[in-house]
């Protein structure tokens, strides 16, 4: 008696399976934003670029129109990213207008206009960064509470981006 099933079909069936579809895995050679570490990274390289430009402009680098236009183009590059613009990046499919960018127009206070949300979202912390900032060069903070507050709020915004907020 022979108890052998037969589940795949032809071994040249098995052989195939999958070939040529998209099984909706993320290519590994991208940095998935569906990833924590990837996702809080970006995040911070953010507000260290924000910061930058903030050096820049206390150097006397740049004027006061040339550090708000270089953080509204670092927020629109950003804002891209989280947006699944960026095909150096693999987006879920949250990472959308439509199911991500609801969600920030739900949580952040003027996001309701027509603008992007992803856009909007960096454009909000990088002006949150940059009054914690001023702050913080004003004393009216100490170094301790600049920090957790920063934290805090990069915290925040990457579950924003995760969806797990």
């Amino acid at each position: 008696m022979d108890n052998k099933v037969e589940v795949e079909g032809s071994p040249e069936r098995a052989a195939d399976r999958g070939r040529g579809e998209d099984l909706g895995f993320m290519p590994a050679d991208k940095p998935s934003l569906g990833d924590p570490g990837v996702v809080s990274g970006m995040v911070a390289e953010f507000a260290g670029a924000v910061v930058d430009v903030r050096r820049r402009y206390h150097e006397d680098k740049l004027s006061g129109d040339q550090a708000q236009a270089a953080i509204l183009e670092l927020a629109k590059e950003y804002g891209g990213i989280i947006m699944g613009r960026d095909d150096r990046f693999a987006a879920q499919p949250w990472h959308n207008v439509s199911r991500l960018g609801r969600r920030i127009r739900l949580v952040l206070a003027g996001a309701e206009g027509g603008g992007d949300p992803g856009e909007f979202l960096f454009t909000t912390i990088g002006a949150s960064l940059s009054e914690l900032a001023k702050a913080h060069e004003e004393e009216r903070i100490s170094d301790a509470e600049a920090e957790s507050q920063s934290k805090e709020m990069l915290a925040d915004v990457t579950q924003l981006i995760l969806g797990t907020r």
